[in-house]
């Protein structure tokens, strides 16, 4: 797991000194030491250092390129496992940010058609021997989490790769005068003097508070999506995006559920397995739940070693799960390391904002801040539970959408509603609530699933010229992803389970454990978010996963073997924040002070009046209700003004509305 940023300029030369500071800028991504090349891939000049810099430089100042790695050593501790790596034959070279967890195998496979390593066991190495033998393919190969990028001297190209669930982030930029890309966004602005923010990724971010890919914050910085690799000619400055991975075979396996139990556990217990291989020492997260409780549960059978388990309380509040980790700790024999969240973590915001380089509402942000926090002081990896949800459709909106949808189509077919809404409407008469009912009926069910089909209302507090709602058909990635379900046609279950897959599990839920983990230097290793899993999971009859319209029942089934019922089947908490205490303590109010002033410069984005107006409690205080839409606000009102000078907002000229 590591930070790699790349820059080629097709014009001018690179500036050493400047792209030194930007891989500086994703140090926390790779504490343990950096690398970088740095040359000319016209005539072929290239100078490749490892934790050194020269005293002359001179010879870097026809340079027009520049590649540099930032190291976390989690495999091959060794100092030849350094990168920026070259190949054998010297064509090639790669930096990447990841692990191959079936690097063994890989390597093996690779010996015997005569491919010869100079590392002893680098997943780094047997990504390049990959990438020699079978070209473009070799993602398939892999069984991991990454995003990389390899250097072709030969036909001046670029090879990236992402992972096909969508672990790892890959930016990109690509203008007529150069190419970019980084793990994280502030290398590649860190040569701009000025950046615009994109309407369409801040329109997504007020509706979903997150930004999908392959929309950035920032206008002509994209990301690459999951499963799909880019190849990026120097020459005709071009890129060619090419989706190398989908799921096929939903519900097809429909056998004894005795048969799918005994598949299931086979499958997360392999999952585990590849990911504790480890040069370093591993821990795990744990909130009492059934995916964290089932890894750890894998791990206390694989292993012989006591390891560390740690977990978040919220003390005080409805949330405190405490009495279930301790449960679960005690069960598997766990050396158990618990945090208490408490009222004072409100102060954190800033800090939080730090760490996301996009807009990002994660709800359950300060308590993962907190365990990264306490787990680099004893591990680099740490095992989560992260996507068990998805794969075994363990959230209850995968039973409550399909029963909302049978409603809708149900009044879609009556036209006195259509008629009484509309005609309300026009006349500017319609209720939030039956307005919200307008647009849930003008949508299809995936719009309602994500929450695309309020970006109408959502967008409402927004200036006019952000708003986008006429180009809500084409929004990617959902374009896609409708195009893709229309030819699969899955039942209803899978094609929500897909939707999340493709979309909400990567831009949300992965982008904040990616960001939390790396900032500490910690890689967070998610055993069910392997791709062989996944694809077992979706091939799952929906009796299978919903038996008994339980979520998550064969999960619970094999959790099932070491507790009660009252364990198992108690009604699920998250690993959430309790926003609605912070916000309710009176000494916590100034928190929304940013979002009261008509100076301030989110209010060059969002429309002062139509804000306070749908949000009365910025003025009048908290009122129990819409505190996740109050956080959305808040983080990007803070991180607006973070980049202010970026986007060059001047305060003596800001007026508001």
């Amino acid at each position: 797991m590591c930070g790699i940023y790349g820059r080629f300029h097709f014009h001018n030369t690179v500036n050493f000194s400047k792209n030194l500071e930007s891989l500086d800028l994703i140090k926390h991504r790779g504490p343990d030491g950096f690398g970088f090349e740095i040359g000319n891939y016209l005539t072929g000049q290239r100078s490749v250092q490892h934790n050194h810099i020269p005293e002359n430089v001179d010879s870097y100042n026809e340079s027009n390129y520049f590649l540099g790695h930032r190291r976390l050593s989690i495999v091959d501790l060794n100092d030849n496992a350094f990168q920026p790596m070259e190949s054998n034959c010297n064509r090639y070279s790669v930096i990447f940010n990841g692990e191959i967890y079936n690097y063994i195998e890989l390597k093996q496979e690779l010996e015997e058609l005569g491919c010869s390593f100079a590392t002893d066991h680098s997943d780094t190495e047997v990504l390049l021997n990959a990438y020699k033998t079978w070209g473009n393919h070799c993602v398939s190969k892999f069984r991991g989490m990454f995003a990389f990028a390899i250097y072709d001297r030969d036909s001046h190209t670029v090879f990236l790769g992402r992972d096909r669930i969508g672990q790892k982030t890959l930016y990109y930029e690509l203008t007529k005068d150069l190419f970019c890309f980084a793990s994280e966004l502030p290398p590649i602005i860190n040569e701009h003097s000025k950046a615009q923010i994109d309407p369409i990724a801040l329109n997504l971010y007020v509706a979903m508070g997150y930004i999908p890919h392959p929309h950035s914050i920032f206008k002509g910085i994209q990301k690459l999506p999951p499963a799909t690799t880019a190849l990026v000619n120097l020459t005709d400055r071009t890129i060619n995006l090419e989706e190398y991975w989908e799921l096929s075979d939903f519900g097809s396996l429909s056998g004894s559920p005795e048969a799918a139990l005994k598949l299931t556990k086979e499958t997360l217990q392999k999952s585990v397995t590849l990911r504790l291989r480890s040069d370093v020492s591993v821990g795990a997260f744990i909130s009492g739940g059934t995916d964290s409780t089932l890894i750890v549960k894998n791990i206390a059978e694989i292993s012989d070693e006591k390891f560390d388990v740690y977990g978040a309380d919220f003390p005080d509040t409805d949330r405190s799960e405490k009495v279930y980790i301790e449960q679960a700790a005690e069960k598997y024999q766990q050396n158990l390391k618990l945090s208490s969240i408490d009222l004072s973590h409100i102060d954190k915001i800033e800090s939080i904002i730090d760490v996301f380089d996009e807009p990002f509402d994660g709800a359950s942000s300060i308590a993962l801040f907190d365990l990264f926090k306490v787990a680099t002081n004893d591990h680099k990896v740490i095992l989560s539970g992260d996507g068990g949800d998805e794969m075994f459709a363990g959230y209850d909106r995968y039973l409550e959408s399909p029963k909302r949808e049978a409603k809708l189509d149900f009044l879609r077919k009556l036209s006195f509603p259509k008629l009484v809404l509309n005609t309300l409407y026009k006349l500017k008469l319609l209720p939030n609530k039956l307005a919200t009912k307008r647009l849930e009926l003008l949508a299809d069910s995936i719009d309602n699933f994500t929450g695309l089909a309020q970006l109408e209302l959502t967008s409402a507090i927004l200036k006019d010229e952000y708003k986008i709602c006429s180009k809500l058909e084409k929004l990617e990635p959902f374009a896609s992803i409708k195009e893709s379900l229309s030819k699969k046609q899955p039942s209803p279950l899978k094609s929500l389970q897909y939707v999340e897959l493709k979309s909400i599990l990567p831009g949300r839920m992965l982008y904040k454990l990616d960001r939390f983990s790396m900032f500490y230097g910690v890689e967070a290793r998610s055993p069910f978010l392997d791709h062989v899993l996944a694809e077992m999971a979706f091939s799952l009859d929906d009796s299978l996963t919903l038996e008994d319209n339980t979520p998550k029942a064969i999960l619970k089934k094999i959790l099932l073997e070491d507790f009660d019922s009252n364990f198992v089947y108690r009604e699920k908490q998250g690993f959430g924040n309790p926003l609605s205490n912070w916000f309710r303590s009176s000494e916590n109010r100034q928190v929304f002070d940013i979002l009261t002033n008509k100076k301030n410069s989110i209010f060059n984005y969002l429309d002062y009046d139509n804000t306070h107006a749908a949000y009365p409690q910025l003025k009048n205080g908290y009122s129990g209700h819409g505190e996740k839409s109050l956080w959305r606000l808040l983080v990007l009102a803070h991180f607006i003004e973070k980049h202010k000078s970026l986007l060059q907002i001047d305060d003596s000229e800001q007026q508001g509305n």
